[in-house]
């Protein structure tokens, strides 16, 4: 549902969205310059907080088990990572991802609950996660044991954080997770959310893992499934998949009108490559603020201008897009990557960078997936 292209909404009595990012991918971490550059960008467009829940961080899903507290360079990580949100007068927050934790919840439960606390102490966070995405189903009773430490752990944060969002282990329609995990339990989400705290926030992708458009109808259908409004964790631009790695997706975002009142919040899931990915950040929270389709573009190509110098215009010529959003690098002829390569010397910008990175086959993916070796690579 959108509006005509002229049109611009009454924004005055909108309840105010909470927009944000979750750096939740697969592949190497940003780094502290990167995630700088990021939080000063989202302060400066309407965005409202960072989460930080990077898969291939082994402290917060790998090796969560291990002790945290005696690695005093991860602590000072953190700390120096909440400091640089809050610096911008964003919220933080972090995201555990327990793996194994309902295979054997009865010895693992209380160390979970600690581990909590004190990532939450560490980061002093607004916003705590629990993740139960992408784990293998070890019981017909996921759903019930999920539950029974969602409620345990909710009892026990402290009382600055202000969210706790839960993400299930099937968080959209998309029955790519039954073929990549197991199929979902016929109650699983009668029994996740039964007497589930009210302030327990629930993240959903929409129909799909990468979502084309999410509506208000289509939301209201899953806050009936979820007994409360679902958290959108939306998967655009992120491009962390075997085949999506292979594209740059810097259009704009799709659709998604008229979805404030219908959400709890909304966190972007960006590309791998962090200043390319605010082109398509730059335009949800616009969407949401009901400015016309003529706003919108203007915004997108001023972010361009701005990420790429005097290339910019070179750049969003519509055959050079193309190549990226839809052609992508394993299609891509030998003269239009090489010819590519060579706009993104026209000008020296970390964002250009970020392009010829892209097209000399970057590392920034997480090889195992790029590889095919990986579980998910099936998707």
């Amino acid at each position: 549902m959108s509006l005509p292209a002229n049109a611009t909404a009454n924004t005055q009595t909108a309840p105010q969205p909470y927009l944000g990012l979750i750096e939740g991918f697969y592949g190497r971490r940003y780094s502290e310059d990167e995630r700088a550059y990021l939080c000063d960008f989202l302060a400066s467009h309407g965005y409202s907080f960072y989460i930080y829940s990077p898969k291939a961080d082994p402290h917060l899903r790998d090796r969560w088990q291990e002790d945290l507290l005696s690695d005093h360079d991860y602590v000072a990580y953190l700390q120096r990572m909440s400091a640089q949100a809050h610096e911008q007068h964003l919220d933080y927050g972090i995201a555990l991802s327990p793996l194994n934790l309902t295979a054997d919840l009865e010895h693992l439960q209380d160390l979970a609950i600690q581990r909590v606390k004190e990532l939450c102490t560490i980061t002093h966070c607004e916003i705590f996660a629990l993740l139960f995405d992408d784990m293998v189903k070890d019981s017909e009773q996921i759903g019930a044991l999920q539950n029974r430490i969602i409620s345990a752990i909710e009892k026990e944060l402290p009382d600055f954080v202000q969210h706790f969002i839960i993400c299930p282990s099937y968080y959209t329609d998309d029955p790519v997770l039954d073929k990549l995990f197991g199929k979902r339990p016929e109650h699983y989400f009668t029994d996740l959310t039964a007497n589930l705290p009210e302030r327990v926030e629930i993240f959903w992708t929409g129909e799909r893992v990468l979502s084309n458009d999410i509506t208000p109808e289509y939301l209201e259908h899953i806050t009936q499934l979820l007994g409360r409004k679902p958290f959108i964790w939306d998967n655009y631009p992120v491009n962390d998949g075997k085949n999506i790695s292979s594209f740059l997706y810097l259009k704009k975002f799709n659709g998604r009108r008229n979805l404030s009142g219908h959400i709890t919040g909304h966190a972007v899931n960006p590309m791998v490559q962090p200043r390319l990915s605010t082109l398509a950040a730059c335009t949800l929270p616009l969407i949401y603020q009901g400015k016309s389709n003529e706003e919108i573009n203007a915004a997108h190509l001023k972010q361009a201008k701005a990420l790429f110098g005097k290339a910019f215009a070179m750049f969003l010529k519509a055959d050079n897009l193309r190549l990226f959003t839809e052609v992508g690098l394993k299609n891509m002829t030998i003269n239009d990557r090489a010819r590519l390569i060579e706009l993104s010397h026209i000008d020296n910008t970390p964002a250009l960078d970020e392009i010829e990175d892209f097209l000399n086959g970057s590392l920034r993916f997480d090889q195992d997936i790029i590889a095919g070796t990986h579980k998910l690579s099936e998707a």
